[in-house]
């Protein structure tokens, strides 16, 4: 499928805060999300400022969000990365930015993550990402993401690191 086709089967994005979305919006979410553990994943989306879902059809294939992350996490991560960064002038969170592996190679994180940054609403944002993540490791730089810190072991994903990016 090339580019211009993936983008006429694609029906629609939705970006708008979650009480916004159905139940089985939300459950679908969380079935797409496949980087983070599955614990408490409803509730952290329930409390993002803004989720963004993009639909084939009925059939959701990319998911994104700006979170409000729980300072002890937020705090965690600064450390974990050994950033020189003051952790709390980041109050949101890029992240939950998945796309479908049938819809992949499309440029579509890329809509994603734009539509997500539209809930940041002037503030600091912070992300993270996998090293083996190229398509974000191109992404948040070109959106205005800096690399902070140094990579620190995925707890998640054993031989994989984590690299944290800054957006002031």
């Amino acid at each position: 499928m090339t580019y211009a086709q993936a983008m006429q089967h694609l029906s629609s994005l939705t970006a708008r805060p979650p009480h916004g979305y159905s139940d089985k919006e939300l459950d679908a979410f969380v079935e797409l999300e496949g980087e983070v553990s599955h614990y408490g994943l409803l509730e952290r989306i329930k409390g993002a400022r803004g989720l963004v879902m993009l639909y084939d059809g009925k059939k959701l294939v990319g998911t994104a969000a700006i979170k409000n992350p729980e300072p002890d996490y937020r705090t965690a991560v600064f450390a974990k990365s050994k950033s020189n960064a003051d952790a709390a002038a980041y109050p949101v969170e890029l992240g939950y930015v998945v796309v479908a592996e049938s819809h992949r190679r499309h440029k579509l994180g890329w809509r994603l993550v734009d539509a997500a940054l539209s809930f940041a609403s002037g503030s600091a944002v912070f992300a993270t990402t996998h090293s083996n993540n190229a398509a974000m490791r191109r992404i948040l730089p070109a959106r205005g993401f800096t690399a902070n810190g140094s990579p620190y072991p995925s707890t998640e994903h054993p031989g994989q690191e984590i690299h944290l990016f800054l957006r002031g």
